[in-house]
């Protein structure tokens, strides 16, 4: 994971007097957001996970369901003066998850690409689909249930949708299965690997 802020100082120093410096066209670090299902009561895990990352240097955020609209707006907004770190992750628990496409594609408008969307038992309701934007989507959902959801695709989307049903190893349902280490450290491993 590249970032600009661990230029060492002796470089920065000879940038800065030599003239070689251009203005950067990226913040500081990359952008991961998580985002809770309803009433934020069921998803700690999603925090749990948040933690993590951040403890690894990752610039992660948790959001509350609902909060993407507005989270969007502002990448948007700073994407227009060169204020937006990339790559942008975004995963999503049970309603979270039935967010994350509406915020990829509502970025994917604007011509700012999200590398990677998980989804964690996308539940209750079907999820929209992907209509474009990232070229890797894997969700994570307890399969057979009536409560979580596969993600799906239509239009213009071209990139690639995994769902994997954690039956195979796990016996999380849908309230625990972004509590769930296996779970866990599956999303972990490919957010790490996506910087």
């Amino acid at each position: 994971m590249f970032k600009i802020n661990t230029v060492p100082a002796i470089a920065l120093a000879l940038a800065t007097t030599f003239g070689v410096m251009s203005t950067p066209t990226k913040a500081n670090a990359e952008e991961v957001f998580l985002i809770r299902g309803a009433m934020n009561i069921f998803s700690a895990g999603m925090n749990q996970m948040t933690s993590t990352l951040r403890a690894r240097g990752v610039n992660a955020k948790s959001l509350s369901n609902g909060q993407w609209k507005g989270v969007a707006r502002d990448i948007i907004n700073r994407n227009k003066s060169g204020r937006v770190s990339f790559p942008i992750i975004i995963a999503g628990h049970s309603v979270g998850g039935q967010e994350a496409p509406k915020f990829n594609d509502m970025l994917a408008r604007a011509g700012i690409p999200v590398a990677l969307v998980i989804g964690v038992d996308p539940g209750w309701a079907t999820p929209p689909p992907f209509t474009a934007g990232t070229t890797r989507v894997v969700n994570f959902w307890v399969g057979g249930t009536s409560r979580g959801n596969p993600y799906r695709s239509t239009g213009g989307f071209n990139g690639t949708i995994q769902n994997v049903d954690i039956r195979s190893f796990s016996s999380a349902d849908h309230v625990q299965i972004d509590k769930d280490r296996g779970v866990q450290s599956r999303i972990i491993g490919l957010i790490m690997s996506s910087l």
